[in-house]
């Protein structure tokens, strides 16, 4: 990476919360939504939407139910973690979306809040942001039944998808990393922003929900993959 890329960590010290202080031209996120703008702008919108099971998806039971894994595992507590460091965390040289350049929007509704705040957002870019789910015991130790498996319907969502298949699978336990053509998620759908789907890992095998908590040592992939995939703006 050029050293013109390499934003000190300093910087997370001058970003600017836009659900304070706005975007000018930008519509408001919504209600629980949050906005984060660099000291630096690349010229690039990223939404990041948190992990929310409702009706909308096929999840009967009311808005945002949680998908349990191994132990005290939940997987919308762990996407919200995920989001937030991916965004604004510190780990040594490795850059957050921040640092890279990118304003971010935080979703934190449900599928059809997510994706008309994505859409009202103008952003480049939408990502979900889950941990995968099959029947299995915990205790299962196969790395080739796991990994990670990128979601696309469009031709420009399957380039989101390897780039993640390149930088962000590689970081997980499984080794069976993938992106798969998806035509019935909402979010892929009806994004006016190329959307690609990011199942981190699966949440039902010990190994993979340990590595699941520990998002400080691997969200840096996501703008990893991020960069690549739009040409490190």
């Amino acid at each position: 990476m050029t050293s013109n890329r390499r934003r000190t960590l300093a910087r997370v010290g001058a970003v600017l919360l836009a659900a304070v202080v706005g975007v000018p031209a930008v519509a408001a996120p919504a209600a629980a939504d949050v906005d984060y703008n660099p000291a630096g702008w690349n010229g690039k919108r990223v939404y990041l939407s948190q992990a929310c099971h409702d009706g909308n998806d096929g999840v009967p039971g009311g808005s945002c139910i949680t998908n349990h894994g191994c132990r005290d595992y939940s997987e919308n507590s762990q996407s919200f973690a995920t989001a937030l460091h991916a965004i604004n965390g510190v780990r040594d040289d490795r850059l957050n979306l921040l640092e890279r350049g990118y304003r971010v929007r935080r979703g934190t509704g449900t599928l059809n809040q997510n994706v008309n705040s994505s859409n009202n957002y103008g952003a480049d870019l939408h990502i979900p942001i889950h941990s995968n789910a099959r029947s299995e015991k915990c205790g299962d130790t196969t790395g080739a039944n796991h990994g990670t498996l990128m979601m696309y319907v469009s031709a420009a969502g399957r380039e989101c998808s390897d780039s993640f298949v390149r930088w962000f699978g590689p970081g997980s336990p499984g080794t069976n990393d993938v992106r798969s053509y998806r035509s019935n998620l909402g979010e892929l759908n009806n994004t006016n922003a190329v959307a690609c789907y990011l199942e981190m890992e699966f949440h039902t095998w010990n190994k993979g929900r340990n590595w699941l908590l520990g998002e400080q040592d691997y969200s840096w992939r996501i703008g990893r993959s991020i960069d690549e995939y739009l040409g490190y703006p």
